[in-house]
């Protein structure tokens, strides 16, 4: 649900009204949760969220996700019965 490039335009806008260069965004993809409502962003749609960011100055390293395959990632182990 904020993963649009359009949120990642009024983002950039609302971090650079404190200056340039003082901060580094890490997002970070959703895990797949059983019984969750939320979905993962596709690819494209998290390349287009990073790169707008980084074409309005905003430094922005996607974070790996690890430990999914195996229900083990951040935010399923809670999920687990």
């Amino acid at each position: 649900m904020n993963d649009h490039g359009w949120r990642a335009e009024l983002l950039a806008e609302k971090l650079n009204d404190y200056g340039k260069g003082w901060v580094h965004v890490n997002p970070i993809p959703l895990n797949p949760t059983p019984g969750s409502v939320w979905t993962a962003s596709t690819k494209e749609q998290t390349e287009i969220f990073v790169s707008t960011l980084e074409k309005n100055g905003i430094p922005t390293t996607l974070r790996d996700t690890r430990g999914k395959e195996i229900d083990g990632a951040c935010g399923q182990l809670a999920a687990a019965d």
